[in-house]
């Protein structure tokens, strides 16, 4: 089974932290709600990120995305391009840098008011609440970064290869690119096994930023 922390909008297992958090299993029920609607409403992406559309989008996923305007679109210290974003990551795993690589990450901001709008999560039948969705995937992503730091972090990672799972999704104001893998070299050696740096990638228009922090990132299921 797919990991549920890499869909937008849900995690799992998530701790909990000073907001609420719903019971395990109502929790568990809402995050496979959102994955069954997710595989029903995919879209191919079609140079949505950056292209203005008439107000009230419907990508016919059976419900109705608002486009915002440019300043609102403005993501805090993305990559300029997916290569880019892969340097970055490089150089901030080769340094230690813990404060670069969350600063990559989508941030509570930019999922509150550009992300989450636009996922199934938030519309019928789910209607879950910013807060639920927001308490039950980044914990999650937070550790996995930590994980990544203490497996990979001082050496030299030299990224050959990005790929991801699914087909690009276009959700008006960003497009998701779902679920990616990257073949490496750890040190001067490539591994044999595919490695999970981060989970999906978010772009809108040039700007490229990581969705998550798989919670393990060596686990190529």
């Amino acid at each position: 089974m797919r990991d549920r922390r890499d869909y937008p909008g849900w995690g799992g297992r998530a701790r909990r932290r000073s907001l609420r958090r719903p019971a395990g299993s109502m929790a568990w029920l809402l995050a496979g709600c959102l994955t069954a609607c997710l595989a029903g409403c995919d879209q191919p992406a079609d140079g949505a990120a950056g292209v203005t559309l008439a107000a009230g989008a419907d990508t016919g996923r059976g419900y109705v995305i608002e486009p915002l305007p440019p300043e609102a679109l403005v993501l805090d210290g993305a990559a300029p391009s997916l290569a880019e974003l892969l340097r970055t990551v490089e150089r901030a795993l080769a340094e230690s840098d813990t404060t670069r690589l969350l600063g990559l990450m989508i941030d509570e901001r930019e999922y509150r008011d550009i992300l989450f709008p636009a996922l199934p999560a938030s519309h019928p039948p789910i209607n879950a609440s910013f807060e639920t969705a927001w308490v039950l995937q980044y914990p999650d992503s937070y550790r996995g970064l930590g994980r990544l730091l203490e497996r990979y972090g001082g050496r030299d990672i030299r990224v050959s290869d990005v790929r991801f799972d699914e087909p690009d999704q276009d959700f008006v104001n960003f497009v998701l690119h779902q679920t990616s893998r990257v073949d490496v070299t750890v040190d001067g050696r490539p591994l044999e096994s595919v490695v999970r740096l981060f989970g999906s990638v978010i772009q809108i228009g040039e700007q490229w930023k990581v969705l998550t922090y798989p919670d393990h990132p060596d686990d190529p299921s």
